[in-house]
């Protein structure tokens, strides 16, 4: 049992670490007690590791790689062609998955979409404010949460 605790707070070392590195790139001054504090709260508070289903992750960066390009490309036309109409909405989209972490990341993953931008995950659905309701919005929405879900090993409900 002491093994596996030590051995669980070395992962979370070494993966706060590798966050720090990557996000930071260095600044270890500051690097180093923050990465401490995180792996020692992340063991405290006995946080699970997400499970990743690998083959899985493929088709989802190319989703999700496809869909940023595309909305990218049309808020882009829109900025430089005022003439495009734009019909701005608060939506709602009916959460299918039962696992918070999908609908948790699926709130963060949706607002870095152009043209949707989350606003928060209620009981059962996410609220999302959409630059144009008329485009398929919901269809995009469903297809990052179905392959989160595929990728988290998560079964929907």
């Amino acid at each position: 049992m002491q093994r596996s605790r030590m051995l669980s707070a070395l992962v979370w070392l070494c993966l706060h670490a590798g966050l720090w590195w990557l996000l930071a790139g260095g600044g270890w001054y500051l690097g180093l007690p923050a990465v401490v504090l995180a792996a020692l709260l992340s063991y405290r508070l006995q946080l699970r590791f997400w499970y990743l289903r690998p083959l899985h992750l493929p088709a989802f960066l190319w989703l999700f790689g496809r869909q940023l390009l595309a909305g990218g490309w049309d808020v882009a036309r829109r900025t430089v062609t005022p003439s495009l109409p734009i019909e701005p909405a608060w939506v709602r989209y009916d959460l299918k998955s039962a696992d918070a972490r999908v609908r948790l990341l699926l709130s963060a993953l949706v607002g870095l979409l152009p043209g949707t931008l989350s606003t928060g995950v209620k009981r059962d659905h996410l609220e999302l404010h959409v630059l144009d309701a008329d485009l398929s919005w919901h269809e995009a929405v469903a297809q990052l949460e179905a392959s989160l879900d595929r990728l988290l090993g998560e079964r929907s409900r």
